[in-house]
C-alpha cells in the first residue's frame, strides 16, 4: 500500500555521557508525531543495523568513531536523515519522531544488516527463528521451530511435554541448549522450549554442526541457542492465552531504567496450565473378551502446570562496568503421567514435580577502548526434583479405579526426592587485534552432586541402605579458543577453532546387583579430549555467499547416563564419549531483495553414539551402541510478491545409516537407517500483511503454514524392508505397521490483529486443522484440532 506524507517535524535530540572507557552504544527512541511508538521502524547508522522493539526502543553496539550516516525509517512515514558524529569515550542517546505527508513514500536504501541477519550470514551456520516479529501470535515455540530448516522438535504429547530437538539426525543429549550463551543444563525443566512464552525471546538461533567458541559445550550435532528479549527503557508487556483442553497461558514483563541510564530493574512471570485431555488411539482390553481393541479415549491424567518467575537489577555505564545484572529465578512445576514410555497401561495419579530458586550474576565490561571485551557468568541452583508413584490401585483407560494390596501404578512405586546442586561458571574475553582479526577464548565450569531419598526406592542387595542416598559427583570443564579473520575486503570470513574437553565423575555403578558396598563398586571415570574446526564464508556478490565448514569433535557422556535416574535407567560407568567429524557446505542467494534461496550440504561420522537400550525389564541402561555415518542436504526458500505477500517453504532429506557392526547375529544392521529418526520433511507457509484496514494505523496478518513429516521407524529395519522410489518417497516399508510411523500432515492456520494504538494486539490460531493423528516419541499422540486466541497489551 502507498502512502502521500509530509514531514512534518523531525526532532533529534543527543545527550552526551563521558565514560572512563568506550562504551560504544547507540541508544533511543523512535515515535510518530503523536508519541506513539513506532516499533517496526529500522534504524541504520553506517554498516550497522537494527529494528526499534515495540515500545520504540532501539540499540546498537560497538558504534566506532567518527562520522556516520544515520537513517531512520517505518512504513507509512517518511524517512529521517541526518550525519552524526561519534566520538571516542561517547554515550549517544537519540529521540527520533516521525510523522506522514502527502508525499509518495521515498524508498530507503538499507546499508546496515540487523543482529538477526548478521548471524544468519556468519561462517558458522545458524537458522535464525525471529520470535519477536510474531511474538503476538497464539503458537508456541516448538510450533516455529518445527517450520525451521533440517529442525524438528518431538514431543511426548501437549504442553509442557519434554521437547527433544532432532538437528540433521542427531538428537537428545548431542544437542545443547543455551540461554543467551549460557549453557542451561543447571535450569532443569523450568526454562525450556516447550513452555516458554515467546514474548520471552528475542530470537532463537539453531547452529548446526560446528559451534561458536562463545558457546562453551561438547555438543556433536548442533546447540539452541536463546536470545533473551533484553529491552531497555521503560516499559511494560503482558499477554493473556487461551485455548482448547483448558490451556491457559500468562505472564507480564517490566522494566524501568533510569534517566541517567545508570541503574535499570524488571521482572519476567510466565504461567502455563493445560489438562491436555485430547482424544487418543489406544489400546483397551475388552472387559467380556480381554482382547486388545484399539479405540480413541480421552486421556484423563496428562495436565501439566509451571510458573516461572525472575527479578533482576541492572548496574550499568560505569567507570568499571558496562553492566552488573544480579538475577533471582525461581520456577515450580508440575506434570501428570498419563502412561508410561508407550501408551500401554493407564495411570490416574502419578505425579512429576520440580522447583528450584536460582541466584546468577552476570558481568561486562570493554577495556582498551573497545578492543578488550571480558564477560563473566556465575549461577548456583539447587534443583529438587519429585516422583509420586504411591497409589494402592491402578486406573485403567475408561477411568475406572480398582483397588489393589500394593502400593504403585507402575511396576516401581516411588516417593523419591532428588536433590541436585550445581554451580556453573563461564568466562568469555575476546580481543580485537585489528579491524578484520580478533581472538575469543571460552571457559565453562560445571560443577554438580546429586543425591535424596525414596521409601519404596530400590535398597543395596542385603543391606536397608537407599540407593538415592548415595552421592554421585560430577564435574565438566570447556575450554575454547578460536581466531577470526577478514580478508579480501571482508570478502572472505574465516573462523580457526581449538577446544579441550575435561570431564570427571563418581559414583556407584551395578547397585542392584551388589551385596554390599565395596571399592569395587565405588567408581570414579575421568577423562581429556581435543576438539578443531574450521568454518568459512566467501562473499560472491553483496547479495551472494558460499560457505562451509569442518570439524573433528567429542561428546562426553552426560550426568543421567553415567549415573542413571534412579527409576528405570541404571548406571554405566563404562561409557564412553562419541567422537564425530563433521563436515558442511553452502550457497545462499538473494534477488532484487524479493526472492532468497539457500542449500546446503552435510556429512557425519560419528562412533560410539550413545543409545539408551533396554537391559533387564523394566530397566535399561545408556550403551555406547553404533557408529553413524551418512548425509543430507536441505532447501530453503523465501519469496515476497505483490506487497503483501510473503511465500516460503523449506524441505530436509537425510540419509543416516549404521556401520562397523561385527556381532554375526547384528550384521544385517549394517547400512540400516538410524532407527526412530524422521528422514524426510518438508514446510511450506504463506501470509499476507495489510495496513489500515479497518482503521487508520491497524494492522492485519493472516497466515497458513503446512507441515509434511514422511514415515520413519520405532526399530532398525532391514535396507531391503525399506519404501522404493526417489529418496525412499513413495510407497510403505514392508514391515509390520506398529513399528512404522505414519506419514503424517499438519496444517496450522491464524491472524494477529493490532489495532491503530498499537498497544493492543489479538492473536489466533487453529492447529492441527485437519484434525489429522499426529506421533512423535514411539508412537506417543499428540492433540488433534484445537482453537487458541490470545490478547497482548504493551506500555
Amino acid at each position: 500500500m502507498r502512502y502521500k506524507i509530509y514531514m512534518l517535524s523531525a526532532l533529534l535530540f543527543l545527550s552526551k555521557f563521558m565514560l572512563a572507557q568506550t562504551t560504544d552504544v547507540l541508544t533511543g527512541y523512535v515515535h510518530n508525531e503523536d508519541g506513539i511508538p513506532l516499533g517496526d521502524a529500522t534504524v541504520q547508522i553506517g554498516n550497522y543495523g537494527t529494528t526499534a522493539l515495540s515500545n520504540g526502543y532501539f540499540s546498537l553496539k560497538n558504534i566506532p568513531t567518527g562520522k556516520h550516516l544515520l537513517v531512520v525509517s517505518a512504513v507509512g512515514y517518511a524517512a529521517f536523515q541526518d550525519t552524526i558524529v561519534k566520538l571516542a569515550h561517547e554515550n549517544l542517546a537519540l529521540q527520533i519522531r516521525l510523522s506522514k505527508d502527502d508525499k509518495v513514500l521515498q524508498e530507503v536504501t538499507v546499508v546496515g544488516k540487523s543482529e538477526t541477519q548478521q548471524v544468519r550470514e556468519q561462517a558458522i551456520r545458524a537458522v535464525v527463528v525471529d520470535t519477536r516479529a510474531v511474538s503476538t501470535r497464539a503458537t508456541t515455540l516448538t510450533d516455529l521451530m518445527n517450520r525451521s530448516t533440517g529442525v524438528r522438535i518431538r514431543q511426548n504429547g501437549g504442553l509442557g511435554s519434554r521437547p527433544e530437538i532432532s538437528i540433521n539426525g542427531f538428537q537428545g543429549k548431542a544437542i545443547k541448549y543455551f540461554k543467551d550463551g549460557i549453557p542451561l543444563d543447571y535450569m532443569g525443566d523450568g526454562y525450556n522450549i516447550a513452555s516458554l512464552p515467546l514474548e520471552a525471546l528475542e530470537r532463537i538461533e539453531v547452529f548446526k554442526g560446528v559451534l561458536p567458541v562463545s558457546l562453551g559445550a561438547d555438543a556433536l550435532g548442533g546447540a539452541v541457542n536463546l536470545v533473551t528479549a533484553r529491552r531497555r527503557g521503560s516499559h511494560m508487556h503482558a499477554f493473556y492465552e487461551i485455548g482448547s483442553f483448558n490451556t491457559h497461558r500468562a505472564g507480564v514483563t517490566a522494566t524501568h531504567e533510569t534517566k541517567n541510564q545508570k541503574w535499570s530493574y524488571g521482572t519476567e512471570l510466565f504461567f502455563n496450565h493445560s489438562d491436555n485431555d485430547y482424544d487418543a488411539f489406544v489400546g483397551v482390553r475388552n472387559p467380556n473378551t480381554a482382547n486388545l481393541e484399539y479405540r480413541d479415549m480421552r486421556l484423563f491424567h496428562n495436565a501439566f502446570q509451571s510458573y516461572y518467575g525472575e527479578a533482576y537489577v541492572n548496574l550499568q555505564n560505569r567507570n568499571w562496568v558496562d553492566e552488573l545484572r544480579l538475577s533471582l529465578t525461581a520456577f515450580a512445576l508440575e506434570r501428570e503421567q498419563q502412561h508410561p514410555a508407550l501408551m500401554t497401561d493407564a495411570y490416574g495419579a502419578v505425579l512429576g514435580k520440580q522447583q528450584t530458586v536460582v541466584p546468577s550474576l552476570r558481568y561486562k565490561k570493554k577495556l582498551l577502548d573497545g578492543k578488550l571485551s571480558i564477560d563473566q557468568f556465575a549461577a548456583y541452583n539447587n534443583l529438587q526434583t519429585r516422583r509420586i508413584d504411591t497409589l494402592m490401585g491402578r486406573y485403567d483407560w475408561y477411568g475406572e479405579f480398582t483397588p489393589k494390596t500394593t502400593p504403585g501404578e507402575s511396576r516401581l512405586p516411588s516417593l523419591s526426592k532428588i536433590h541436585e546442586r550445581q554451580v556453573i561458571l563461564r568466562t568469555n574475553i575476546g580481543y580485537q587485534i585489528n579491524p578484520t582479526t580478533s581472538l575469543d577464548f571460552n571457559y565453562v565450569f560445571t560443577d554438580a552432586n546429586r543425591d535424596g531419598e525414596d521409601p519404596y526406592g530400590q535398597r543395596l542387595a542385603g543391606t536397608d541402605i537407599d540407593v538415592l542416598s548415595l552421592t554421585s559427583t560430577y564435574q565438566k570443564q570447556v575450554f575454547g579458543l578460536s581466531l577470526d579473520k577478514y580478508w579480501m575486503d571482508e570478502k572472505l570470513h574465516n573462523q580457526l577453532m581449538a577446544k579441550f574437553y575435561r570431564y570427571s565423575a563418581s559414583g556407584i555403578q551395578n547397585t542392584w546387583f551388589s551385596t554390599s558396598v565395596t571399592d569395587a563398586d565405588k567408581r570414579q571415570q575421568s577423562g581429556n579430549y581435543w576438539g578443531v574446526a574450521e568454518a568459512l564464508r566467501y562473499r560472491i556478490t553483496p547479495s551472494s555467499f558460499v560457505r562451509g565448514s569442518l570439524e573433528y569433535t567429542y561428546r562426553l557422556p552426560e550426568r543421567e547416563e553415567l549415573f542413571g535416574n534412579n527409576i528405570f535407567i541404571v548406571p554405566n560407568f563404562e561409557l564412553n564419549p562419541e567422537k564425530s567429524f563433521n563436515a558442511s557446505l553452502g550457497y545462499q542467494q538473494t534477488f532484487d531483495g524479493n526472492f532468497t534461496v539457500e542449500a546446503n550440504g552435510f556429512y557425519r561420522r560419528t562412533k560410539g553414539l550413545i543409545l539408551l537400550v533396554p537391559i533387564q525389564a523394566p530397566n535399561a541402561q545408556y550403551q555406547n551402541q553404533e557408529h553413524v555415518k551418512g548425509f543430507g542436504f536441505d532447501l530453503d526458500m523465501r519469496y515476497r510478491f505483490a506487497t503483501h505477500y510473503t511465500l516460503s517453504g523449506n524441505a530436509t532429506w537425510q540419509n543416516l545409516r549404521l556401520f562397523g557392526i561385527t556381532h554375526e547375529t547384528d550384521q544385517w544392521k549394517n547400512d540400516a537407517r538410524l532407527r526412530n529418526t524422521p528422514y524426510f520433511f518438508a514446510n511450506a507457509g504463506i501470509q499476507s500483511d495489510y495496513d489500515a484496514v479497518f482503521a487508520h494505523e491497524d494492522n492485519l496478518k493472516v497466515f497458513v503454514n503446512y507441515n509434511f513429516l514422511r514415515e520413519f521407524y520405532l526399530e532398525t529395519i532391514r535396507k531391503d524392508l525399506e519404501p522404493g522410489g526417489f529418496l525412499g518417497l513413495s510407497g510403505q516399508a514392508n514391515i509390520n505397521s506398529n513399528l512404522r510411523i505414519p506419514d503424517q500432515h499438519l496444517l496450522n492456520a491464524g491472524f494477529t490483529y493490532k489495532v491503530s494504538s498499537g498497544r493492543i494486539n489479538l492473536g489466533a490460531e487453529v492447529r492441527n486443522l485437519l484434525d489429522k493423528d499426529l506421533y512423535d516419541y514411539y508412537r506417543i499422540q499428540r492433540p488433534g484440532r484445537s482453537f487458541h486466541l490470545k490478547v497482548s497489551y504493551g506500555l
